[in-house]
C-alpha cells in the first residue's frame, strides 16, 4: 500500500483531509514523491517532550492563567492550526476535541481556562497513547465538571461520564456490548473526585463508594483513587467473541473524521477494510501514531472513489484554517469566528457532548450559506495584510493558478464552467471584482469543500 509515487491529487487530498489543506508549495514539493514521504513529513513529528516549546505556547498559557475569556482563546487555537509545523498534530486535537467533546459553560463549569488546559492535555496525547490519554480525560477537570464527575459520589453515583465512557469514548453503539448494570458500577467506581479552587482535580476519599464493583466483567475492589484505571482498563480490553471492541470503534472513528463515513453496521462482524487496518494497527499498543500511519497509507483511504463514497465533507473550522494558509493571512481574526458561528463549529463549543455533525450534515441550506461568505471574508482578510507582505492572487482566468494558490490538484469541469460563465458575464469588468468572485466561487465550490 502507498508505494508509488504521489501525484497532485494525492497530495492535495493527504493534506487537505490531514494538515488543515495544502499550500501550493506543499503541491510543489511533495508531487512526484513516494507518497509514504509525504504521510512520513505529517505523522513523524517530535515528541512534544523533547522538542523547544512553540513560539504561542507562551501565548496559550498567559490566557489559561488568566482564566480569559472563550473567545481569545478561539482566536489563539485557529492561528496555532495556521501556523504550526507540525499540522497533522493539530487537526489530531481538533478531531479529539470533538471525540472528547467538551464545552466552554456559561455558568463557568468548566471555564476556558479549563477546557484551554485539556486542549493541551489532548495536543501532547494526540499521536501518543490512546489508554494513556483516556485516563487523562477520565479525571480531567474540565471533563469532571462538563460530566457531573464532581457531583458523583457514594450513595449518589452520577451516571453521566460512565455513560459517555462506554457509548462515545470507548465502545461505541455499533453494536451496543455494554449494559446499564455496567454504567452504574462504572459510576460508582469513579466517585470520590472532585475540582479545587486551583482547577486542579482531587480526590476524596470521604465522597468515594468503598464497596467492590464488577464493570464490563472486571471485579474491581476498593482500589481508591486508582479506581478509574481499572474502569478505563475494562473498557479498553472488553473482548466479544474473541475481538477487541475498543480499538475498532477508534478506528472507525478515526476513519469517519479523515476520510469517508464507513459503510458498515456491525463493527465486530463485518468492519469496513480501512477501519479493521487501522485497529489492527491501533490494538497492540494503542499508539495512535501507528493507527494514523496505517490510514493515511491505506489504498482506501488514499483513493477517494467517489464512486464508493469515499469522500469526506471538510469540517468548517479546517475551511477557515485553510483559506488564512492558502491566503497568507493570520487566522485569529474575529470575523473568522463569527462566520465559525454562522457554519455550526466553534472551537471549545461543541454543541453536545456527541460533538458536531459529520459528512453530508455540513451542508445544510444554512451552514452553504455561511460557506458561501467564507470566501467574500476571506478575501477581505487578504486584503487587509499590509500590501507589502500581502502576495498577489492569480489573474482572475487563470484557474490553473487559482487551484494552486488553494491547495488543489485541479478543478472539476463543473466548477471550471461555472467560474468561466461567471468571468464572461456582462458587466464583470473590474479585474479586482473578478478576483474576488473567483475566490467566492471557489470556496463555494464542491472542489474545496469536499476531498
Amino acid at each position: 500500500m502507498g508505494q508509488a509515487l504521489a501525484s497532485r491529487a494525492d497530495v492535495a487530498r493527504l493534506f487537505g483531509r490531514a494538515a488543515f489543506g495544502a499550500t501550493s508549495a506543499d503541491l510543489d514539493k511533495w508531487t512526484g514523491q513516494p507518497y509514504a514521504a509525504a504521510v512520513s513529513s505529517l505523522v513523524d513529528v517530535p515528541d512534544p517532550a523533547l522538542r523547544a516549546p512553540q513560539v504561542d505556547d507562551v501565548a496559550r498559557l498567559i490566557h489559561e492563567n488568566n482564566k480569559d475569556t472563550v473567545d481569545k482563546n478561539q482566536l489563539w487555537w485557529l492561528k496555532r492550526m495556521a501556523s504550526t509545523p507540525y499540522p497533522l498534530e493539530e487537526r489530531m486535537t481538533l478531531f479529539l476535541h470533538d471525540h472528547f467533546a467538551t464545552s466552554v459553560l456559561a455558568n463557568g463549569r468548566p471555564d476556558a481556562a479549563m477546557v484551554l488546559h485539556q486542549n493541551e492535555t489532548l495536543r501532547l496525547r494526540s499521536l501518543g497513547n490512546f489508554s494513556t490519554l483516556c485516563n487523562d480525560i477520565t479525571v480531567d477537570p474540565a471533563m469532571l465538571h462538563w460530566l457531573s464527575g464532581t457531583l458523583n459520589r457514594s450513595g449518589k453515583p452520577n451516571e453521566n461520564y460512565a455513560r459517555e465512557l462506554f457509548e462515545l469514548f470507548t465502545l461505541g453503539t455499533i453494536p451496543q456490548v455494554y449494559t446499564e448494570t455496567d454504567i452504574r458500577q462504572a459510576a460508582r467506581a469513579l466517585t470520590g473526585w472532585t475540582v479545587d479552587a486551583n482547577r486542579a482535580a482531587k480526590f476524596n476519599t470521604g465522597t468515594h463508594d468503598k464497596g467492590t464493583k464488577v464493570v464490563l466483567g472486571r471485579t474491581i475492589t476498593n482500589l481508591e483513587a486508582t479506581e478509574y484505571q481499572e474502569v478505563v482498563a475494562a473498557a479498553l480490553t472488553y473482548k466479544v467473541e474473541g475481538r477487541t471492541v475498543a480499538p475498532l470503534y477508534i478506528a472507525y472513528k478515526l476513519v469517519l473524521s479523515f476520510g469517508y463515513i464507513p459503510e458498515t453496521t456491525d463493527l465486530l462482524a463485518a468492519p469496513d477494510p480501512v477501519v479493521a487496518a487501522v485497529a489492527a494497527a491501533l490494538a497492540p499498543a494503542w499508539d495512535l501514531r501507528a493507527a494514523v500511519r496505517t490510514m493515511l497509507m491505506h489504498d482506501g483511504f488514499r483513493s477517494a472513489d467517489a464512486t464508493q463514497g469515499r469522500q469526506t465533507v471538510r469540517q468548517p473550522i479546517e475551511l477557515a484554517v485553510h483559506a488564512a494558509k492558502a491566503l497568507g493571512f493570520e487566522a485569529n481574526q474575529g470575523q473568522l469566528v463569527t462566520l465559525l458561528g454562522r457554519m455550526a463549529q466553534k472551537p471549545f463549543q461543541p454543541p453536545n457532548v456527541s460533538g458536531w455533525q459529520i459528512g453530508r450534515d455540513w451542508l445544510s441550506p444554512t451552514t452553504v450559506i455561511a460557506r458561501y461568505d467564507l470566501g467574500i471574508t476571506a478575501y477581505a482578510l487578504w486584503l487587509a495584510v499590509n500590501q507589502v507582505l500581502r502576495v498577489a492572487l492569480p489573474a482572475s482566468g487563470d484557474l490553473a493558478a487559482w487551484a494552486a494558490r488553494l491547495g488543489l490538484a485541479g478543478l472539476s469541469p463543473n466548477t471550471e464552467a461555472a467560474i468561466r460563465g461567471y468571468l464572461a458575464s456582462p458587466g464583470t469588468t473590474a479585474e479586482a471584482e473578478k478576483q474576488k468572485g473567483v475566490l467566492t466561487l471557489l470556496m463555494s465550490s464542491p472542489d474545496w469543500m469536499v476531498m
